[in-house]
This record gives C-alpha cells, sequence and structure tokens, in this order.
C-alpha cells in the first residue's frame, strides 16, 4: 500500500538509493506491503556493492561461527550484508552482557555481529528487516546505533549502510508505529509491487518455473493479489510465486494428484485452480508437431493456449541452446503475433544471454527478418 506523502519508488529505483546509501552512509527506511521483494532487494544489491568493493560476500546469517571468526579476523577481504531482526531481540540484548574488569569498572560485552562492525575496516550492509514488528521499547534501543552510528562507548566504523524495512500499517500486519525521532534519522520510500516485465526478467534469471511465468503473463492481475481483509492465509504475491509455488511444483506436472494442492497452500485455492486449469491447456497443444510445423502456431487463435505454448517453447529452448535451437526458436517466434514473440524471445534472451548473442547475429531470420522488430526488446 502507498503510504500518504511517501516518496513511491520501484525497483529499479530501489537499486540506486541503496548505492547512494553506500555513497552517503544516509540510513534508509523502505516500507511496502508483504511479499513484494523487500528483502531480496537489498540482499542483491550488497552483494553488487561487494562485486564494486572487489570483496569476498558474506551472508552473515548464513555462514558458520569458524567463518565468522574469519571475518572479524580479517575484515579488508570481506564484504558483509546481515540481517537483523529486532523483534527478536529484548530491550537491552543490544547493549550487551556487563562485565567487571580488573579496575572494577564496568564494560559492555557486545554480540559478535555488532562487534564486527565496530572495526574501522568492515564495509558492511546492516539490514534491519521487519523493523516496525518490534516493539517500541526494542525500537528505541537500536536509535543509538541508527542515530550516533554506536552502541554504548563501541562507534561502528565509517564503511557500514544502515537499512531498514517494514510492512505497511495499512496491511494490518500488527506493526508498531515508528517513533517521530526515529522517522527523523531515515530517508523515507515506499517500495511498490514489481510489474511483470520487471518481475518476468527477474524470475527467468534466477531459475523460476517457466509455466509460473508464462501463466501470470496470461493472468498479470495474480502476481500479487493481497487483500488484507481477505480470510485465506496463501495469497499470491512475488515472494510465493518464486519461492513457495516454485519448489513446491518442481519436477511434478499438473497431472499429479497433489499437484494444486501444492500450489493452493502458497498461493490460495482460487489461484491454484486457475493456475492447474492454464497447465491443462498445454494437452490440447501437439508441440511435437508445431516443432516441426512451425507455422501451425498461426492457427492457434485462443489466448489462454498461446500464453501456454511461451511456456512450452521456452521450456524446449532451455534444452537446446545451440545454433541449431536457436534457428528453431526463431522460427517459432515468427509465427506468433507480435506481443507473444516479445515474450518469448525476452524469456529466452534472459535465461540465457550467452547463447542468444552468440548465436542470433549468425541466423539469417534474425539478422534479415526479425531484428529490427524485435531486437530492442532484449536490451534492459
Amino acid at each position: 500500500m502507498e503510504q500518504a506523502n511517501s516518496v513511491v519508488i520501484t525497483h529499479k529505483e530501489l537499486k540506486a538509493f541503496i548505492s547512494k546509501m553506500w555513497e552517503t552512509k544516509l540510513s534508509l527506511n523502505m516500507t511496502g506491503s508483504t511479499g513484494i521483494g523487500k528483502s531480496v532487494g537489498v540482499f542483491e544489491q550488497a552483494q553488487l556493492l561487494a562485486e564494486q568493493e572487489h570483496r569476498i560476500f558474506i551472508d552473515w546469517n548464513r555462514v558458520s561461527k569458524e567463518t565468522k571468526n574469519k571475518v572479524i579476523a580479517n575484515p579488508k577481504e570481506y564484504f558483509v550484508f546481515m540481517d537483523i531482526r529486532l523483534s527478536q531481540f529484548d530491550a537491552t540484548d543490544l547493549k550487551g552482557i556487563p562485565k567487571i574488569d580488573t579496575n572494577e569498572v564496568v564494560e559492555w560485552l557486545i554480540q559478535n555481529w555488532l562487534f564486527c562492525l565496530t572495526n574501522e575496516d568492515t564495509m558492511a550492509v546492516v539490514f534491519f528487516d521487519e523493523m516496525n514488528l518490534a516493539p517500541p521499547s526494542v525500537q528505541a534501543s537500536a536509535y543509538q546505533i541508527i542515530r550516533d552510528r554506536c552502541m554504548g562507548d563501541v562507534k561502528l566504523g565509517d564503511n557500514v549502510a544502515i537499512i531498514s524495512a517494514g510492512n505497511s500499517i495499512d496491511d494490518r500486519a500488527n506493526v508498531y508505529e515508528m517513533a517521530k525521532p526515529l522517522c527523523n534519522r531515515f530517508i523515507h520510500v515506499t517500495l511498490m509491487p514489481p510489474d511483470l516485465d520487471q518481475w518476468s526478467d527477474w524470475a527467468v534469471q534466477h531459475g523460476v518455473d517457466n509455466r509460473i511465468i508464462s501463466f501470470l503473463h496470461f493472468k498479470p492481475s495474480l502476481l500479487f493479489d493481497f487483500k488484507p481483509d481477505s480470510p485465506e492465509n496463501a495469497f499470491p504475491t512475488p515472494r510465493s510465486w518464486a519461492e513457495y509455488v516454485n519448489k513446491l511444483i518442481s519436477n511434478i506436472d499438473h497431472t499429479n494428484p497433489l499437484f494444486q494442492k501444492f500450489v493452493a497452500s502458497a498461493v490460495g485455492t482460487g489461484v491454484a485452480t486457475e493456475f492447474t486449469a492454464f497447465q491443462r491447456l498445454s494437452e490440447q497443444i501437439d508441440f511435437k508437431q508445431i516443432l516441426d510445423k512451425p507455422e501451425l502456431i498461426k492457427s492457434i487463435e485462443e489466448l489462454d493456449l498461446q500464453y501456454s505454448l511461451i511456456g512450452m517453447v521456452v521450456e524446449w529452448f532451455d534444452k537446446n541452446t545451440d545454433k541449431a535451437g536457436c534457428t528453431k526458436l526463431l522460427q517459432l517466434v515468427s509465427n506468433m503475433p507480435p506481443e507473444f514473440a516479445i515474450i518469448t524471445l525476452r524469456m529466452s534472451y534472459k535465461k540465457h544471454t550467452r547463447a542468444v548473442t552468440n548465436h542470433f547475429g549468425k541466423i539469417p531470420l534474425w539478422t534479415k527478418d526479425l531484428a529490427q522488430e524485435y531486437a530492442k526488446y532484449l536490451k534492459d
């Protein structure tokens, strides 16, 4: 949901904002509906920053204690991404545990993630995800880190960027409103759900099942359909399609008795019914015959069948990316209506960029006939 008086940004603009936060070391707070890719967007941009800085990327939450100790001992080699969930902390956790030294002076033993961030050689993005799920007392304990870039008497290194994210209050996510003094320490944006073209490009590059992508081109409204008042616990979001449905239907097809139930468990019963019915359309297409005679595509008039064919073509191309496969792909798309040819070519290009780049330029059907119309759609 869009927040009142907020700056609304796209996923592409989020990357630019994170880069600017890294450059300036200002703190960014982003709100947005659940499941739209807030966390993924920050994580992937942190990976790009690590490449930019020529450092080894470390996902702090997913490495062993031994690896963490290596990072702390030699921080110059690494770029650290930390996903810190304040909702899992007590108000006193951030300050640490008191210890009396030999002079009977109290020192505070801080947690190792915070200790890592105090080294001047550390480069890191600290991501306070789901920040507004933390109660106000815990948010207050984070004020000093965000406001003064220190905790107690230890200071964060200069190469640490702080980003936070939270769900919209309008989404009824049991969130707490951020206190105004804390708000004033952030740059604030609202992230919108990705449009289908954005998400489709991302999905093909991250191995999302072609059946899902072609279905959502047919029913783009079902990429994100979150209704806070709905009684269903499962509903479609970019995350539920890419992370849940994609894994649940891996290596099984729509004829499996559990196929529809698997999908329903992730995106809801109504959406699962539509998705399963869409998959059954493939039974009406003799794809082997179409491979032999691509001109038969012109006889397919039903929109749902045309969208179903996109997934079948891209699935076939996944296993046939040599020059002969590229030639056949172009023969197929040359018989499609332009809007379907564009989707098929773009999905194929995003998934197999090297093959398309290496072979298309050597195929007359592309260089003489199709490139003038379609080449522009293969660019970002």
